[in-house]
C-alpha cells in the first residue's frame, strides 16, 4: 500500500475510528500480555510505538468530535454569537467519549489478564452503547440546533441565519438600533424580530453586552472580548489581542518534541536492527536517511522554540535591532533600510549593501533549493512552502503572535530608521 492510499483510508471516519479504538486497546493490552517471548524492554518499546502512532490517529479522530461539540462555532468568516443552546447534548457527548476511552482501556486490560468475565462483558456493553452516542450525537445536535437559526458577528455586521427555509441577511453595525436587555436576539434587536429566528435562540454569555457596545461605538473588539468570544485577533486594534497564548506555544513545543522523538526512535530502531543482524545494512542507505534528516530539521526548531520564550523574539537596543526568533543577533541601525508593520505583521528590511541574512533553518534552505529546481523544471510542482519562518537575504519577518509590532513604537521614538505602517 502506497502512502497516498493509506492517507485516503485514514481519512474515512469508519477506518480512522477503528484504528483509534485498536490503538486504544493495545495501550493496556501489550504491557500485560501473557506472551513469554516479550521481555520488559520489548513491551516498553511496543507501548511507546503504539502511543506515538496512536497520538496522530487519536488527534485526527477527535478533531471532528471537538469541531461538532465546540461552542461558539464558526459561520464562514463570522463567529456565532447566538444560537439554540444544547447543553444536555454536549454533556452527554463528552460523557460518552469518556466512557469509550475508559472502556477501551479496561477492555484491553481485562482481555489480556482474564480477571473477570463479568467485568469484561460490562466493559464491552459500555463501549457499544457509548460509541454511537459519542459518534452521532454531536453532529445530530448541532444540525438540530442550527435549524432554529443563528446570529453571527463579523467586521461587516451582524449576520442573521433564520430558521430553515429563510434567507440569510447581514445588518451593518451602523444600522443597528439600541440593544435591549433580553436573553434572545429577537427581544434585544427590533431589526431581528422579522428575520425568522427560532424562539429558542439565545445570546451566548457576554455577547449581548458586546453587541450593544459595538452598535454604539463601532466594531472594535477589546482583547477580552476577542478571547472570550473567540473572535479573530485581526478584528481588534488592541495590540495585546494577537499575542500567542501559553497553550499555543506549549502545543507547538509538544508537537515538535513528539516529531523529533519519533524520528530519533525510528532511526535508532534501524541502527539497532542492523547492529543485531536482524536486517541487512543496505536498509540504512535506502531508508535510514529519512529519520536522520527529520532529526536534523526538527531538533533545532525545538530548541529554537524553547529558547525564544526566555528572550523576546526581538529587541530594540541603542546599537540596532536584536533578532532572537531567527538567530540573526544584532542588526545595526546603519544596515536597516526600513521597519514595516502591515496588519500587525512586522518586516525588517536591510539595505542592499548590508551583510546578507543567513537562514539558519535547514528545512527552509532545502525548500528554497527545491523551489529553485522546480522553477527550472518543465513539470510545475508546488514547493513545500516555508517550514519555519522564511528569512530572505535582506528581510526578517515576524508574525503577529510574536508581538514584535509593539516594538515599532520604540523604533519610531529613536528615529534611527524609516518606519512604515499600514494605516
Amino acid at each position: 500500500m502506497n502512502p497516498r492510499s493509506a492517507t485516503f483510508l485514514l481519512s474515512l471516519p469508519p477506518v480512522r475510528g477503528f484504528a483509534s479504538v485498536l490503538f486504544l486497546v493495545l495501550v493496556t493490552a501489550v504491557p500485560v500480555s501473557d506472551d513469554d517471548e516479550l521481555g520488559a524492554m520489548a513491551r516498553i518499546v511496543m507501548v511507546v510505538v503504539v502511543l506515538m502512532l496512536g497520538t496522530v490517529i487519536w488527534a485526527a479522530t477527535l478533531s471532528g468530535f471537538v469541531r461538532d461539540v465546540r461552542e461558539p462555532r464558526r459561520l464562514g468568516d463570522a463567529v456565532v454569537l447566538a444560537n439554540r443552546p444544547r447543553r444536555l447534548a454536549r454533556v452527554l457527548s463528552w460523557t460518552s467519549l469518556a466512557v469509550v476511552i475508559l472502556s477501551g482501556l479496561s477492555f484491553g486490560l481485562l482481555a489480556a489478564t482474564e480477571l473477570s468475565d463479568v467485568a469484561l462483558l460490562f466493559s464491552m456493553l459500555s463501549f457499544l452503547v457509548a460509541l454511537p452516542i459519542a459518534s452521532l450525537l454531536p453532529r445530530l445536535s448541532r444540525w438540530y440546533a442550527d435549524g432554529a437559526g443563528q446570529v453571527a458577528a463579523s467586521p461587516g455586521g451582524l449576520q442573521i441565519v433564520p430558521a430553515r427555509g429563510g434567507e440569510d441577511m447581514t445588518i451593518p453595525w451602523t444600522d443597528l438600533e439600541t440593544v435591549l436587555p433580553a436573553a434572545s436576539p429577537a427581544g434585544s434587536l427590533p431589526a431581528v424580530r422579522i428575520c425568522g429566528l427560532g424562539g429558542r435562540v439565545r445570546w451566548r454569555p457576554g455577547t449581548r453586552a458586546a453587541v450593544a457596545r459595538w452598535a454604539a461605538e463601532g466594531f472594535d473588539p477589546t482583547a477580552e472580548e476577542a478571547r472570550s468570544l473567540h473572535l479573530d485577533p485581526e478584528w481588534s486594534s488592541d495590540p495585546s489581542t494577537v499575542r500567542s497564548s501559553r497553550t499555543d506555544r506549549w502545543g507547538l513545543i509538544a508537537f515538535q518534541g513528539w516529531a523529533t522523538f519519533a524520528c530519533a526512535l525510528l532511526a535508532g530502531a534501524m541502527i539497532w536492527a542492523v547492529a543485531t543482524g536482524e536486517t541487512s545494512w543496505w536498509i540504512l542507505l535506502l531508508l535510514g536517511w529519512a529519520p536522520l534528516l527529520g532529526v536534523a530539521l526538527l531538533a533545532p526548531r525545538l530548541l529554537r522554540s524553547l529558547r525564544t520564550d526566555a528572550n523576546r523574539p526581538a529587541e530594540v537596543s541603542p546599537a540596532g535591532w536584536v533578532d532572537h526568533l531567527h538567530g540573526q543577533g544584532l542588526v545595526a541601525w546603519e544596515d536597516i533600510e526600513s521597519v514595516e508593520v502591515r496588519e500587525q505583521h512586522t518586516l525588517v528590511t536591510a539595505r542592499a549593501d548590508a551583510p546578507r541574512f543567513i537562514d539558519r533553518d535547514l528545512g527552509n534552505r532545502l525548500n528554497h533549493r527545491l523551489e529553485r529546481w522546480l522553477s527550472r523544471s518543465s513539470v510545475q510542482v508546488r514547493g513545500a512552502g516555508p517550514l519555519f519562518r522564511e528569512v530572505g537575504p535582506h528581510q526578517l519577518p515576524y508574525p503577529p503572535e510574536s508581538g514584535v509590532f509593539t516594538l515599532v513604537d520604540e523604533v519610531e521614538r529613536r528615529d534611527r530608521t524609516l518606519v512604515l505602517r499600514d494605516r
